[in-house]
């Protein structure tokens, strides 16, 4: 589910998650939303979720588009040990470590950039 209530600073929006079957609100900021190289682009948050009477903490990824829309999501249970697995490592660094590039990319560019209009004036 994608419902959104949008204002000045941000998003709101509605997520249903399949695992625990609640549909939790997630405010975006605009700045976020607008200050990406490259979309959709991962965002990430933990919830718990209540099984059997046990507490699970999930963690959720979203993707949002540069209209701020939720254009697929992946959820990970987190083991009970409160360490991540090698492959939950895997699932959350990897989405990060890839903005993380594409922003020194950018960095990079702009610097550039930068260096040119110096030149010229």
């Amino acid at each position: 589910m994608n419902i959104m209530k949008n204002n000045e600073e941000g998003s709101l929006k509605y997520y249903r998650c399949n695992i625990c079957n609640l549909t939790h609100e997630v405010f975006i900021k605009k700045s976020i939303i607008e200050g990406q190289s490259k979309y959709p682009f991962p965002y990430v948050f933990l919830h718990d979720s209540m099984v059997n009477g046990d507490i699970q903490e999930l963690l959720t990824i979203l993707y949002i588009d540069s209209n701020g829309k939720v254009r697929g999501s992946e959820i990970q249970k987190l083991g009970d040990n409160n360490l991540f697995s090698k492959e939950q490592v895997i699932n959350i660094v990897k989405p990060l470590v890839e903005e993380i590039e594409r922003l020194q990319e950018d960095h990079s560019k702009l610097t550039k950039e930068i260096d040119k209009l110096k030149l010229k004036s």
